[in-house]
């Protein structure tokens, strides 16, 4: 891990544009690209044919090429879907924790039959081009359209793509075994699956599970861990002399945000701006300050979770105003050489299609009474930490003008007039003496902005100021000093939505997925639920992105449906020594 901290101090001191470096090629920076982990990314999906109206679900692993265990260099994997005309049906952007991350996307009926790729990668692997990026295929059937020219139905029935599935394949792992207590099962019973460590301690890892119904045709086969592995094991990567000289850099600690300043005249410098970013949200905000570098870029590494869809960014000083800020979005991969599955529709399918699409609407028009849900995150502690002081102003007497407010309520703060007289914040500094007296102005936030023009605040509401939190302490925020934070919280947190300055641009994130528990389905013979007489037809029973095994066994009950079949349960995933797990078995509901 110490060299994460040497390759970090590196790539905050060089040039980028749009998240790529130009670098001198006999630079110490060019040198680091030779010994930087490599890495690649396996994503195990839950199926290989969707419908519209079905979820396609997956987990994303990060694993160091050369180890093969996770990957500590990226914090954001993407992942996207790309159709045969080379346009992009989605882009995610996932977080990875401890080089594991998660996603699902709806196939909404805008999206024609046909035969797509489901691509994985991270930033730092751009530079190994296409070829090294997770690539699976996909297939999609949309019953509410009409069949494009190159998807009629084909009467010759030639294809193997075509012919009806009449094999079930189960595959055990020495590793990890999966036991059920019963092969044979009857609609909307208990299923109980054991997962074994064969090798104890050894066999312990991060994992995820699916169980699916398996399709009545032949579609194409989904990478297993193992496959993905071996794959890669044979990968050779060497960065050609134009990569190292105009390379992406990896995104060690976060999202990276990329952007540059362009002075509206001559007579202002673009190099050593200060530009703030900020996130409100209603949980919690995000803050930072970055500095462009000689020519006016700048970057921002969001390395905290947040739920927020808009940012704020404006250029710190008096000088605010005499610039544009222009944001830089990645370009797009150039798919042209994806070669895609051939996939066609028969006249056979017909009843399978108008079945599934029967099913599909069912479930779905119950979809509100058997929701997913995003799973919350742990409030991290402020920047300015946890010594502060509350004023919570319900409690206190109310008064009508945000200086008498200060007055009256707030300790060690008072309104102060500057050289040019503007009015001010000012904070006494804890353990103040005269000795240690500076002349900075404190930090002030409301709803998670910064505010520059003090006025701003003087002159608003207090009716609307719900709680103010005050640290009296001097802080290096970026590179920038202030004396003491005052952060304000207004009762509808919404103050960033009413803001009246011209030199705050407001931008749109295109922010990782938030992590979700999916909907687990219960049923009880003695006690009715409120999904008990709802119609269930479900082709996915269970899907469990973050399994972890840490025990020698570990027994995971599920139910089965309305829906008759031959179900797989799949287990894919790695060891905490990176060794790829790969093991499926098959039940049938009757």
């Amino acid at each position: 891990m110490n060299i994460l901290v040497y390759i970090i101090s590196f790539f905050c001191c060089i040039y980028i544009v749009q998240g790529q470096t130009v670098v001198n090629e006999n630079s110490d920076i060019s040198k680091m690209i030779d010994i930087l982990p490599k890495e690649h990314i396996f994503i195990h999906h839950n199926t290989t044919l969707l419908f519209s109206g079905e979820y396609l679900y997956y987990k994303v692993y990060c694993i160091d090429l050369k180890t093969q265990k996770k990957s500590y260099l990226s914090k954001i994997a993407y992942v996207e879907l790309v159709g045969e005309d080379k346009k992009t049906v989605f882009r995610h952007k996932i977080r990875l924790e401890e080089g594991h991350g998660q996603g699902d996307f709806f196939i909404p009926v805008a999206v024609a039959s046909g035969n797509y790729k489901l691509i994985g990668y991270t930033q730092w692997m751009k530079n190994e081009g296409l070829s090294s990026f997770f690539q699976s295929d996909i297939n999609i059937i949309n019953p509410y359209q009409r069949l494009q020219k190159e998807k009629k139905l084909n009467d010759n029935n030639q294809s193997t793509n075509n012919l009806l599935k009449d094999v079930i394949y189960e595959s055990d792992d020495e590793n990890v075994q999966l036991v059920v207590n019963a092969k044979n099962n009857t609609k909307r019973s208990a299923v109980s699956v054991l997962v074994k460590s064969l090798k104890k301690s050894l066999s312990y890892g991060n994992y995820s599970l699916s169980v699916r119904k398996i399709d009545t045709i032949l579609i194409p086969s989904k990478h297993t861990a193992k496959k993905n592995s071996e794959q890669y094991k044979k990968t050779e990567i060497n960065y050609t002399k134009e990569v190292k000289q105009h390379f992406f850099t990896p995104e060690l600690r976060g999202e990276l945000i990329y952007g540059k300043i362009k002075s509206k005249t001559p007579d202002f410098k673009e190099s050593n701006k200060k530009i703030v970013i900020s996130i409100p949200e209603e949980e919690q905000y995000q803050l930072k300050i970055a500095t462009t570098d000689k020519k006016g870029f700048f970057k921002f590494n969001l390395d905290k979770k947040y739920s927020g869809s808009q940012a704020l960014i404006q250029v710190l000083g008096d000088e605010k105003q005499q610039y544009d800020i222009q944001l830089h979005r990645p370009k797009d991969i150039d798919y042209s050489n994806l070669i895609f599955n051939t996939f066609t529709i028969t006249p056979q399918m017909k009843d399978m299609i108008l079945k599934r699409s029967i099913y599909n609407q069912i479930n779905n028009a119950y979809f509100s009474v058997k929701p997913d849900t995003i799973k919350p995150f742990k409030k991290a502690t402020p920047f300015y930490g946890d010594d502060i002081e509350v004023y919570n102003l319900d409690e206190y007497t109310r008064f009508p003008t945000v200086k008498e407010t200060i007055v009256e309520i707030i300790d060690n703060v008072w309104i102060d007039k500057t050289r040019k007289g503007k009015e001010v914040f000012k904070v006494r500094r804890k353990n103040y003496s005269a000795y240690n007296k500076v002349d900075l102005l404190p930090l002030v936030i409301i709803d998670g902005l910064m505010i520059q023009d003090h006025n701003d605040l003087i002159n608003y509401n207090p009716k609307k100021i719900k709680r103010i939190k005050l640290s009296r302490k001097k802080y290096f925020y970026g590179s920038h000093m202030f004396l003491g934070v005052i952060d304000l919280e207004t009762v509808d947190k919404d103050y960033y939505r009413k803001k009246t300055s011209n030199n705050i641009h407001t931008i749109e994130l295109f922010k990782p997925l938030p992590e979700k528990k999916y909907f687990y389905q219960k049923y009880n013979e003695t006690i009715t639920s409120s999904t008990d007489r709802i119609p269930d037809f479900r082709q996915q029973l269970l899907w469990i992105p973050d399994f972890i095994l840490d025990k020698e066994e570990i027994k995971i009950d599920f139910f089965t449906s309305d829906n008759i079949g031959d179900y797989e349960i799949s287990l894919e995933g790695f060891t905490n020594e990176g060794v790829p797990v790969s093991t499926q078995t098959v039940i049938t509901v009757e």
